[in-house]
């Protein structure tokens, strides 16, 4: 046994490869977890009507900007592929078409910010939660631009294997960011207090900052001289419309499967202020859990993309499933932790936040946060696979599955369970177990399936 552990983790594709690239990428989207974690804990110290309306509000922005996020980071595909496939000399162009696909993206948010409103109080909540979500929403929504220009950027650094960068990069801008959120949300140092509305601008402030830090790094005179990302920035028709034909079905694969749980949140919420927070706290404790995975199924889709490049599938899937093997051990360590510390997870989200309901709350965040025993496994599956899959090209396919399971698995069951049957929250969110649990399923087969091994995304 354990010789065979060893010779997995020295050989291609082994433990060792993938955790060369992932461990940046882990550590980078710990950063973003605890950057997360922090400023919902910040929220939940200056009132429950601001941490109840952070999460929805949150989402609701997330969802919009998924789209475009999910087309300007499939960069990293190209980039991956280019390497692979030795043409630096494409890296710097995809970078750019990436970028385009920012700025439309950061053109097109800010359009929904009159309508914050009304938005929020068709959705239903309390007045005063409706209050909060629609500064919360109306002012990230025109920070999209940097948010995803940021995310197109560490495509150079994370598509070619590259992602320390990326590491100091989102230290640097949670730093900045939990500085801001504690000067501006309770009015320190002379700001005014701002409440929801500076942690929503301390979001902004910092993204900005590193994307501004972000585009000197990559357009240094050493990576133009290999990548070409100062003197190849125009805009290239041919090579954008295949970022679009590859790119498309993953924006939208990203936007149904953040909509459709943003829907399943935003229905809680119809429950009451109680439901909501404790769904917004688990939601945010497991963030600590599958954001480390986001980065290495993002490390995982990397290889994937660069043997793909390379015309070697083999490698392909013997990363991914080195990848199984590790998600696997960390989900059981998670699972533990939440069947075995429930209270000691939630306790920083349950001070002064409550409104007098604070028994009633951290009972219901338990019950909730019992389900995340089996989901952070099914989490794992998806993560890893649904890697795999977009980074070979197969978009289409994880595209339609995800439209599919999201609104016949979770959102019409959800509705019907909390409007239709006035079930409590805990049945919602049995919903929410089988969805993943499906969607895991189908995923894996169709990566153990091999149909995706003769997609080619880049010209040959």
């Amino acid at each position: 046994m354990l010789g065979r552990l060893e010779k997995r983790w020295r050989e291609p594709g082994g433990y060792r490869q993938l955790l060369i690239v992932a461990i940046p990428l882990i550590l980078s989207m710990g950063s973003h977890s605890i950057l997360i974690f922090v400023d919902r804990v910040f929220l939940a110290r200056y009132s429950a009507d601001a941490l109840a309306a952070a999460q929805p509000a949150g989402m609701l922005n997330f969802s919009i900007l998924c789209f475009f996020l999910g087309v300007s980071i499939y960069t990293s595909t190209f980039v991956a592929q280019y390497t692979g496939a030795k043409k630096p000399e494409k890296v710097g162009p995809s970078v750019w078409q990436g970028i385009y696909i920012a700025f439309i993206g950061g053109l097109t948010l800010p359009l929904f910010a009159p309508f914050a409103d009304e938005i929020f109080a068709l959705i239903g909540h309390t007045p005063e939660v409706q209050k909060n979500e629609a500064t919360f929403f109306s002012i990230l929504t025109f920070g999209a631009f940097f948010f995803l220009a940021n995310g197109a950027f560490s495509c150079f650094y994370s598509g070619r294997g590259k992602s320390w960068t990326i590491v100091w990069m989102n230290l640097s801008m949670t730093i900045i960011n939990i500085v801001l959120d504690y000067v501006l949300i309770f009015g320190k140092f002379g700001f005014p207090e701002m409440g929801i509305a500076g942690a929503a601008i301390a979001t902004l402030a910092s993204s900005a900052t590193i994307m501004f830090a972000y585009a000197a790094l990559i357009c240094s005179k050493r990576n133009n001289e290999r990548f070409q990302t100062r003197t190849n920035w125009h805009f290239n028709k041919p090579l954008f419309q295949r970022m679009i034909r590859f790119g498309t079905p993953s924006g939208v694969h990203f936007f149904l499967d953040v909509m459709g749980f943003t829907i399943f949140v935003l229905i809680i919420g119809r429950i009451g202020i109680v439901e909501l927070a404790a769904s917004n706290i688990v939601l945010n404790i497991n963030l600590l859990s599958l954001l480390p995975m986001i980065g290495l199924g993002t490390a995982t889709s990397i290889m994937v993309g660069q043997f793909q490049g390379a015309q070697n599938s083999g490698l392909a899937v013997k990363t991914t499933y080195s990848a199984l093997h590790m998600a696997v051990i960390h989900s059981s360590i998670m699972a533990t932790l939440y069947w075995l510390i429930p209270d000691v997870l939630i306790s920083p989200f349950i001070h002064e936040a409550s409104g007098g309901n604070l028994p009633q709350l951290e009972e219901t965040s338990i019950k909730l946060l019992r389900f995340f025993i089996v989901i952070v496994f099914f989490d794992s599956l998806i993560i890893m696979s649904g890697g795999a899959l977009k980074g070979s090209g197969d978009t289409k396919f994880v595209m339609t599955t995800l439209a599919v399971t999201s609104i016949f698995l979770l959102v019409i069951p959800s509705y019907l369970l909390i409007e239709v049957f006035q079930k409590p929250v805990t049945y919602a969110w049995i919903s929410v177990v089988a969805n993943l649990g499906i969607v895991g399923v189908v995923f894996f087969l169709r990566f153990h399936s091999g149909k995706w091994h003769k997609i080619e995304v880049i010209e040959r």
